[in-house]
């Protein structure tokens, strides 16, 4: 009889535990396409901590007043006064970071869901991530980290590769992309003349073909300045279409051959001319007119 009593009460107790409520991709969100290699949870975290590191630079804070009151009543070490000077400042450095971290986690996670800047949603597809954001214009944010990722090559992640920015979420059928593509490239495509390539890719979906999106988004493009041209090899503005299950993402990407399709790790790695190379490429020449 006890050993029934304890089956069922462990039986209960599982059946009682908190269930995390997912959210998955649809039509209508924007935000910030990630890829990864099967570390998902840590390109997710990855990618949290570079778009609010990067947002709170460019917006300020995004704490409300509550949340913020709240994570004020968070405990701190106490100091030792057998402990030197310098090692005082040490973990002083130390716990004020992990405080702030600690707060900042807390105020995110006290706000209603649809109230945060920045919320991962199920994609359906692996190694494929995306992060929904309040944020009306994702292109600045990706913008800003891309440009200093380029400048300083210091490297903000290690599991997070591609970081795209979205600008409009529909339905994987031909006359919902075209219909939002055509809202989306009148921003960038009207005014001045510019050179543009699309990229086509496609997740889980045989449905849409990626001859027919190419040459439907290309004559709407050039349907909004004939002085549009098309270049495949340095465009200054791309044109991505990512199909992904049963929805279709769209983002413009600038600079996107010379910024590695917006490969992160990429972006670091890469190595600018110097003038060793001037040197070998002289020398090679001399040696040519010399024997010549």
């Amino acid at each position: 009889m006890s050993v029934q009593k304890r089956k069922n009460y462990y039986h209960n107790n599982g059946s009682n535990q908190k269930k995390h409520k997912h959210f998955y991709l649809e039509p209508g969100m924007i935000g910030f396409l990630c890829t990864c290699n099967f570390h998902e949870k840590d390109c997710v975290r990855d990618a949290y901590k570079l778009l609010n590191e990067f947002a709170d630079e460019i917006y300020g804070p995004d704490i409300t007043k509550d949340c913020d009151k709240d994570s004020t009543k968070v405990s701190t070490i106490e100091p030792d006064d057998s402990i030197d000077e310098t090692e005082k400042n040490d973990e002083d450095d130390i716990s004020t970071a992990l405080n702030k971290e600690i707060n900042e986690l807390k105020a995110e996670y006290a706000k209603p869901v649809t109230a945060r800047r920045f919320q991962v949603v199920d994609t359906g597809v692996k190694n494929v991530v995306f992060i929904r954001s309040t944020l009306k214009n994702p292109l600045e944010l990706v913008t800003k980290i891309i440009t200093k990722l380029h400048k300083t090559k210091e490297q903000h992640s290690r599991f997070l590769l591609r970081l795209l920015p979205i600008e409009a979420v529909c339905k994987a059928n031909m006359n919902d992309i075209k219909s939002k593509a055509n809202v989306v490239l009148e921003k960038y495509f009207a005014q001045e003349p510019k050179t543009f390539g699309i990229v086509f890719n496609r997740h889980s979906n045989n449905n849409i073909h990626r001859e027919e999106v190419i040459e439907d988004l290309a004559d709407i493009i050039n349907k909004k300045n004939p002085g549009n041209k098309t270049d495949l090899r340095n465009p200054e503005l791309a044109v991505i279409v990512e199909v992904i299950r049963g929805v279709c993402l769209l983002s413009i990407a600038p600079n996107y051959y010379k910024y590695r399709k917006y490969n992160l790790l990429e972006i670091c790695n890469m190595k600018e001319p110097t003038n060793d190379l001037k040197v070998r490429a002289w020398i090679i020449l001399s040696c040519f007119i010399l024997f010549s």
